[in-house]
């Protein structure tokens, strides 16, 4: 079934519909997983695979893939992974000295892959107030949590549904279940108005190991948000305005060791009054580190805007990334890494580091100031003090660069301060942005090792 955008979803209040027996949820007819030896439930979506082999420690995977088609090539990503696969028939083989995050494709289809997601086991706490046992299908609609509860989502068990909390400090969503969103969109395109997982006003916040799949709108949702841990979670969406993780006017967020494969934004940083207006505030000192990444057609990879109705964004790091896809959008804005200041803040301090790129059909870095249709503040904002280091594409083609500022006849914002640092492109290592293919307009002071290009104009 072809999955089309909705530019107007209706706001669905209530899930279209329930699933309750194990025959609703599809399973892959075309790949078969065993992981040392124990049959692994693989789930199907007509976008991709997933499987999630639920690990109790860091000892080495054995990994065996029956695929129930012809092929000829069979690629592992990421990169990074080392992993080519031994090859008997149509099973593949390989090993897994530690539990990874991992894609299989075949032929080069973007539209079958399997994702091999290991994920840690999350023990049960003494104290749960939500729980979902293993083995069992459970409709939520939506589950409100409040201040000091913990929800478990066991190992094998599948909750459709989405999860809200609102002034709950403390709140922990735990386990190595699935929060499936279906029911919140119709299958064929997206929905409005839930995200799968929407954290407001909350402080010491901690969601880890769960996997969430096929909402409707954004995923996880932290807005107006402070001390939130995320950890080793699966995100995978397949319908349009579906972004991964939006933090949304947040303090002190970190974001670790997590797969997502998103129908629009990754990871994007955000102050906007979705999902509450509360989160029209200041964003800074995020870590987003050790991840796999998968940017499908629309929206960019990792993102900071268009939305950023504030005064400061800064102190950002995002760390030991690997971005296996970064589908052509063909819509101006789609990108790997991009800094998109539609309103007025000051963004600056923003790392990326210890990125690698695998596939980048869009631009490679776009940062723009500009006044878009998602603007609301009439003044522009100032972006500066940007740092790329060691930030590799692997292999693909040769993507454009974009550095843009904002003129007009009473207004202007020029952002300045780019500092490279071993960006290497196809394996050549850039020292100038002509190197990069990069557009440089109404920006300045572009750092390439000891020398500086586009250096302000003193008058």
């Amino acid at each position: 079934m072809a999955v089309r955008y909705n530019p107007h979803p209706a706001r669905i209040q209530e899930p279209l519909f329930q699933v309750n027996t194990w025959d609703q949820v599809e399973q892959s007819s075309l790949y078969t997983v065993v992981c040392n030896g124990q049959p692994q439930t693989v789930y199907h979506t007509d976008s991709f695979d997933y499987v999630i082999p639920v690990v109790r420690d860091d000892s080495p995977i054995q990994v065996e893939v029956q695929v129930q088609k012809e092929f000829l090539e069979a690629v592992v990503r990421p990169a990074k992974a080392g992993i080519v696969p031994q090859r008997e028939g149509n099973k593949l083989s390989f090993t897994l000295d530690h539990p990874q995050k991992l894609t299989l494709e075949l032929d080069g289809d973007l539209k079958t892959p399997l994702y091999i997601l290991c994920s840690h086991w999350v023990p049960k706490p003494e104290k749960v107030d939500h729980l979902f046992e293993s083995g069992k299908i459970y409709n939520v609609g939506v589950l409100h949590v409040k201040a000091g509860e913990t929800v478990y989502l066991e190992e094998g068990c599948m909750v459709f549904g989405c999860l809200d909390a609102y002034i709950a400090d403390g709140v922990q969503i735990l386990g190595n279940g699935i929060l499936n969103g279906c029911v919140w969109h119709p299958k064929e395109e997206n929905g409005g108005g839930k995200p799968l997982m929407r954290i407001v006003l909350c402080n010491n916040v901690k969601i880890q190991g769960v996997t969430m799949v096929d909402g409707g709108s954004w995923h996880l949702v932290p807005g107006a948000c402070k001390n939130v841990e995320i950890e080793d979670v699966n995100i995978m969406s397949r319908v349009c305005t579906g972004d991964g993780i939006d933090i949304v006017g947040c303090e002190h967020v970190t974001l670790r060791n997590s797969f997502i494969r998103a129908s629009d934004d990754c990871v994007c940083i955000k102050a906007a009054s979705y999902p509450d207006p509360a989160a029209n505030r200041d964003v800074r000192d995020i870590r987003v580190e050790h991840c796999v990444l998968w940017n499908a057609e629309p929206g960019n990879a990792v993102e900071i805007g268009y939305e950023v109705r504030c005064d400061e964004v800064c102190d950002i790091v995002f760390k030991d990334i690997d971005i296996v896809h970064c589908e052509y959008e063909g819509n101006q804005s789609g990108g790997v890494l991009t800094i998109h200041n539609a309103d007025r803040p000051y963004i600056h301090d923003i790392v990326y580091e210890d990125i690698r790129i695998e596939d980048a059909q869009e631009k490679f870095i776009d940062i723009k100031v500009l006044d878009s249709k998602y603007s609301l503040d009439r003044k522009r904002g100032r972006v500066e003090k940007i740092y790329f280091k060691n930030v590799e594409i692997l292999n693909g083609q040769f993507p454009v660069s974009i550095i843009r500022g904002f003129e007009m006849a009473t207004e202007m914002s020029r952002p300045q301060d780019f500092y490279f640092d071993n960006v290497v492109i196809l394996g050549q290592e850039m020292h100038s942005p002509n190197e990069m293919r990069m557009v440089v307009e109404l920006a300045h002071n572009l750092h390439f090792g000891g020398k500086t290009y586009s250096a302000r104009n003193p008058f």
